[in-house]
C-alpha cells in the first residue's frame, strides 16, 4: 500500500509537469515519434550505468536510426570503472550521439580514452535552476514543522544511522526520513516516505541540517545552503566528491561516525563564496547546451 501511494504521488506529479509523447509500445510507435524532432537529448543521472539499465541501453544512448541532432546532457555512468571493463559496448553504443557530456570527471576521463570526441563536464540539470527558481514551485505555505533534521540515505548502514542519531542527541532536533520504514533514528518528527518529488525538494530547504548518502540531497542543501553531511556511496560516490570539489567545499563528507564526532557539527560554509562559483559553473554549463542545440562545432564549446 506505501509503495502504490507513493507511485500514485509520483504519477500526478509527472502529469501535471511534463509534456510527454504517447506510450511507445512498439519500434514502431518509437521510429514514428523520432522522426517528429530536430534534437534528442538524452540525461541525465545513471542513464549509463550498465547495472541499472541491464545493459547500456539504445533508448538512453540514442542508438536508433534518426536524422535528428544527438545529445547527451550531465549523463552519469555511476561508476566510471564500468567504461574500461566495456569498452566495446560504450564504443558501439555512443558512436552516433552528436555532443556529448557527463555529470563526473572521471566519467569523462575514461570515456576520452575510447571515444574520439570532445567530451564535457556539465552541472547535474536539477543545479541549471536558481534557488529562486526553485522556490516559485515550492509550496510555501504548507511546512510549518518544528526544526528538524532531514535524513535521506539511499542504502542505510551503521554508522550513517549512528550519524543521524549523534546529531539528533546533539541538536535535540527530531528527524524526519524518507525511509519506507524506520532503519534505526531514535527521535523521528515524521516520515516523508509516500511525499512527492517537490515536497522533498521542501523539506531540504526548511530543514536545520541534512545527513544524506544521495547526489540530489547534496545538491539541494548546496542550493538551499544548508548545513548538510554526507556518506558518499561506496561505488557512485564519485559524483558527490566531484561536485563538492568543484565549488570549494569542504568537509562535508565522511566514511565513519569516528570521523563525524571528531568535528564541530555546527561549522558553516563559505556560501557566497560557493555561490559564486555555482553560477559560473551553471552558465558554462547552459551555454554548452545552448551550442549543442545550435549544433555549432565542439571547439567552440570549451
Amino acid at each position: 500500500p506505501l509503495n502504490l501511494k507513493r507511485k500514485n504521488v509520483f504519477i500526478k506529479f509527472m502529469k501535471k509537469r511534463y509534456i510527454l509523447s504517447s506510450k511507445i509500445k512498439t519500434s514502431k510507435d518509437l521510429d514514428d515519434i523520432i522522426r517528429k524532432y530536430d534534437v534528442i537529448i538524452v540525461g541525465s543521472d545513471q542513464v549509463w550505468n550498465i547495472g541499472l539499465t541491464e545493459g547500456l541501453s539504445n533508448i538512453y544512448t540514442l542508438n536508433f536510426d534518426s536524422k535528428a541532432l544527438k545529445i547527451s546532457y550531465a549523463a552519469s555512468v555511476g561508476d566510471a570503472s564500468q567504461i574500461n571493463e566495456n569498452i566495446d559496448v560504450f564504443q558501439e553504443k555512443l558512436k552516433d550521439i552528436n555532443y556529448i557530456s557527463v555529470r563526473e570527471e572521471d566519467a569523462r576521463d575514461e570515456l576520452s580514452k575510447i571515444i574520439q570526441k570532445k567530451i564535457k563536464v556539465v552541472l547535474d540539470p536539477t543545479l541549471l535552476l536558481k534557488k529562486e527558481e526553485w522556490e516559485e514551485l515550492l509550496d510555501k505555505g504548507k511546512y510549518d514543522e518544528e526544526k528538524y533534521i532531514l535524513a535521506y540515505v539511499v542504502e542505510a548502514d551503521k554508522e550513517y544511522i549512528k550519524i543521524v542519531n549523534d546529531l539528533s542527541q546533539k541538536t535535540g532536533l527530531k528527524v524526519i526520513h524518507f525511509n519506507k520504514f524506520n532503519p534505526g533514528y531514535n527521535n523521528v518528527l515524521k516520515n516523508a516516505y509516500t511525499e512527492g518529488p517537490l515536497e522533498f525538494v521542501n523539506y531540504i530547504k526548511n530543514a536545520e541540517y541534512v545527513v544524506a548518502t544521495s547526489f540530489h540531497a547534496t545538491v539541494f542543501s548546496i542550493i538551499f545552503n544548508k548545513k548538510f553531511f554526507i556518506i558518499p556511496h561506496k561505488k557512485t560516490g564519485s559524483r558527490v566528491t566531484n561536485l563538492l570539489d568543484k565549488l570549494g567545499i569542504k568537509g562535508r563528507t565522511f566514511n565513519s561516525f569516528n570521523e563525524f564526532k571528531k568535528i564541530d557539527y555546527n561549522f558553516d560554509t563559505n556560501w557566497e563564496e560557493v555561490n559564486n562559483k555555482l553560477d559560473i559553473e551553471r552558465e558554462n554549463s547552459i551555454n554548452w547546451l545552448f551550442n549543442a542545440i545550435n549544433d555549432e562545432k565542439e571547439e567552440e564549446n570549451e
